[in-house]
């Protein structure tokens, strides 16, 4: 038998980012295709369970549109059974008599709810505390899946699972939601906890490979696997400027940075190391010459300097002046130091060119 673990969709979010207001409509309605496309690649590859564990909207009061559209998906995949555990963000939006439920779509209640096909079972809850796993009867002679949604520790909490609780359980895969990365980690020798991730990245926070978990309880022990999902690529790529001798190496740096960037990907490229004071990279220009480029640019400066004093030491320049004044300065932070240098320097070369 085949499964679908996803979670953490987050669907009606208000994406409140640097998108534009086109682009924020349009990955709303790509975060909804993207929850179609998973069914239909379920649909493909047999898929007879669809497990989603948590956070399927992003919050209680989700529109009724997003809902139909749901809806719609689920119902028209007859095949498969959707077993829906609310989350932390969303509670029970989807059951408060808006729409009308279809009868593939199931829903784990707070105590331990449990459903059974042929030599598996799916048990889930949607309560966590102290004794999250008390009264959790599972038959260890058949394949044993746990749905549950928060973050994982040695014990179990208000919001946590507890990993030590699980063992000795006969869990054979804890499908679980709420951390938006891939992560699998082991619970005792039977049995293995699994974040399927977002499938969708919203924002940087959620950079990475993005997409869901297939599980196959065919033969004596169960696989699963992660399939890459999303249709954009969501990228933070560090570009190094240590050493770089002018802005046109720094370009060069960027440049090398963002090799195989897919034009369709949100894509921020951050610049790192230490340069020379005079090199003042242009963030404003970078930003211009590949916001066209790419469904979304940002570029951040997190680079510092690098300042030997011995070189300025008989520098009887504005520049050589300037420097000397502000590292004789005391008390001055690294990042602050940095900030004042580049800012005068800038001043400096605005108004007197190459110093």
């Amino acid at each position: 038998m085949k499964i679908l673990h996803t979670s953490d969709l987050h669907l009606g979010s208000a994406l409140t980012s640097r998108l534009s207001p086109a682009r924020i409509r349009e990955r709303k309605a790509e975060l909804i295709q993207s929850f179609e496309r998973q069914v239909e690649e379920g649909l493909m590859r047999g898929v007879r369970i669809f497990i989603i564990a948590g956070d399927l909207f992003d919050t209680e009061r989700v529109g009724r549109g997003v809902k139909e559209s749901v809806i719609s998906v689920i119902r028209r995949a007859s095949s498969i059974d959707f077993l829906y555990l609310p989350g932390n963000h969303e509670r029970l939006a989807l059951f408060d008599g808006s729409v009308e439920i279809p009868e593939n779509l199931k829903l784990f209640r707070e105590d331990w709810t449990y459903f059974d096909y042929d030599y598996v079972t799916v048990a889930g809850k949607t309560a966590l505390g102290a004794g999250t796993f008390d009264g959790l009867e599972l038959d260890p002679g058949r394949k044993n899946i746990v749905v549950l949604h928060g973050g994982i520790a040695d014990r179990s909490g208000e919001d946590t699972v507890g990993l030590a609780d699980a063992a000795g359980r006969g869990i054979d895969y804890l499908a679980l939601g709420h951390y938006h990365s891939y992560s699998c980690t082991r619970i005792d020798s039977r049995g293995i906890a699994v974040y399927s991730g977002t499938p969708e990245g919203r924002g940087f926070d959620e950079a990475g490979e993005c997409g869901f978990c297939i599980v196959d309880t065919n033969g004596s022990e169960l696989y699963h696997s992660f399939i890459p999902h999303a249709k954009r690529r969501i990228l933070i790529r560090k570009a190094d400027v240590s050493d770089v001798r002018d802005r046109a190496d720094v370009d060069s740096a960027v440049a090398a940075a963002l090799d195989g960037v897919n034009p369709c990907d949100l894509v921020r490229v951050v610049l790192t190391g230490r340069h020379a004071p005079e090199v003042n990279p242009d963030l404003d220009t970078i930003r211009k010459r590949y916001e066209d480029r790419y469904y979304h640019f940002e570029a951040e400066d997190e680079s510092g300097l690098r300042i030997d004093p011995e070189e300025y030491r008989y520098d009887r320049s504005l520049k050589g002046e300037f420097i000397r004044l502000v590292l004789g300065r005391c008390g001055l932070a690294d990042e602050e130091r940095d900030a004042i240098i580049r800012a005068g320097l800038g001043a400096l070369m605005g108004d007197l060119g190459d110093l």
